[in-house]
């Protein structure tokens, strides 16, 4: 009996490429790249259609595996017979998943979910911010839960401008929170027979924005040179979203579903975020002027890099059933530092908003690493404090400790201060194990002396 052999050939077919491609006009070199290996097929077709030689070979010990096979089918006369100018959209549907979907998931099933960590679906609605409110696209493909490829299908070959203009109009935007820097989207659309890839371009500099990009001609599904033209491209989709997937961000951040934190509620919006509190949660709730207090410290914060942002109409109000809610602009993800220079660029940027609190006499109190996010898609200052709920002005005598706090926290007097802000925030940078530099070292020693201000250590020369 022979070894069906398909892992073996997907992991030759579907390495990554050595570029990460990040806008749509970095796709199409990838997409017209040759194989890295001829496909495998069962019958000597290689012989029957001598034109595909170089693209196509029968191998005893790879002709019985189900790749094999398949590519074998899509070689048949089967696709010339099926009256595509004639029919529904469900058989539309047939030859479309036959040369795009079914061989997708074979490269999954044979490589893994974790190397290619796709999920396809048709008709389905999806849950982030690239498709416009309850439209669906007919295909739907994701990668790490984030769609990354999709099509547009028509059973008439003379509505392929509309399957065109249902990829743009079904196409809401790129969201930086869950795309990460990837600014492009693989689709395709079909009309009767006719088939072409797509790219849509989200960088900022589109114009017009989110403009389709082609990344293949016109291709006829009834041809048979075309379906290879149309498999290799789907293989060396396979490998795009192979190479990218690494580089988006997980999990996903769903968009109107409330999301329940350890003592508090938020929910992300297409252009904002939601937070709202139990008063039984809330620090300090029995004093009367709390509310004001936050709002005059988000206030505070308006404007100035490295601090969360509250929306306009946003800040801090007790709602009718006892529930604070505040509604921030600032839409980010956790922070996930891998090396000393990521810890670097945190620390200046929270250290920088840190610095505005401490000039205007605030304190946050409350400095961990749940409280930072990282803010995609900007340029500088990506990394952001949040939860101000704790805060208080500085030289306050505490009631009750936070459970990150320690014997030095305090001064001497048992009052929190700038100082113990940076004492906390030195300590929350330590515990992460990653500054190993003689610079980086001396900044956490004087972060935990308690001897310098946050703006003389903005001037330190572990920032230089």
């Amino acid at each position: 009996m022979q070894v069906d052999r398909t892992s073996l050939i997907c992991d030759i077919l579907i390495q990554p490429f050595n570029t990460v491609p990040n806008r749509a006009n970095d796709l199409k070199p990838l997409v017209d790249a040759k194989l890295i290996r001829k496909l495998p097929v069962s019958f000597y077709e290689e012989r029957k259609f001598p034109q595909f030689a170089e693209y196509i070979q029968t191998n005893d010990d790879e002709c019985g595996s189900n790749l094999a096979k398949h590519i074998s089918c899509l070689l048949t006369d089967i696709f010339e017979k099926q009256d595509f100018d004639d029919t529904s959209e469900d058989m539309v549907h047939w030859g479309i998943d036959s040369l795009i979907r079914i061989p997708l998931q074979i490269f999954r099933e044979s490589l893994g979910g974790g190397v290619l960590p796709i999920e396809m679906d048709r008709n389905s609605k999806d849950q982030g911010t690239t498709t416009v409110g309850n439209k669906r696209p007919d295909f739907l493909c994701w990668t790490n839960d984030v769609l990354l490829f999709k099509g547009e299908e028509k059973a008439d070959a003379k509505d392929f401008s509309i399957a065109e203009r249902e990829l743009e109009d079904k196409f809401n935007k790129f969201d930086p929170l869950n795309f990460g820097n990837i600014q492009f989207m693989l689709c395709y659309a079909v009309a009767g027979p006719n088939l072409r890839f797509y790219a849509i371009d989200g960088s900022p500099n589109a114009s017009p924005l989110n403009r389709l990009v082609p990344l293949s001609n016109r291709l006829d599904i009834k041809n048979s040179r075309d379906r290879v033209s149309i498999l290799c491209i789907v293989i060396n989709i396979a490998r795009i979203i192979r190479t990218v997937s690494g580089r988006i961000p997980r999990p996903i951040v769903p968009i109107g579903k409330r999301m329940k934190l350890e003592k508090s509620t938020i929910t992300f919006f297409d252009d904002s975020v939601e937070k709202m509190v139990s008063l039984n949660d809330l620090p300090h709730a029995n004093d009367q002027n709390r509310v004001a207090f936050l709002l005059a410290v988000y206030n505070c914060a308006k404007g100035h890099p490295g601090l969360i942002q509250i929306k306009e109409g946003g800040g801090p109000k007790i709602r009718n059933r006892g529930t604070y809610r505040v509604v921030f602009e600032t839409r980010g993800r956790n922070i996930q530092l891998n090396n000393e220079n990521e810890v670097r660029e945190m620390a200046l940027s929270v250290l920088t908003g840190l610095a505005w609190l401490h000039e205007n006499g605030y304190v946050h109190c409350d400095i961990r690493v749940p409280n930072i996010v990282f803010v995609p898609g900007v340029e500088d200052y990506k990394y952001v404090l949040i939860d101000f709920e704790h805060s208080n002005t500085s030289g306050f005598s505490p009631s009750e400790l936070l459970k990150d706090w320690d014997s030095r926290t305090l001064n001497k007097k048992n009052k929190y201060t700038t100082q113990s802000d940076l004492y906390q925030f030195g300590k929350m940078i330590r515990n992460l194990n990653i500054v190993n530099s003689r610079d980086g070292n001396e900044f956490l020693n004087d972060l935990s002396n308690k001897r310098i201000s946050s703006n003389d250590l903005l001037n330190h020369r572990w920032f230089e």
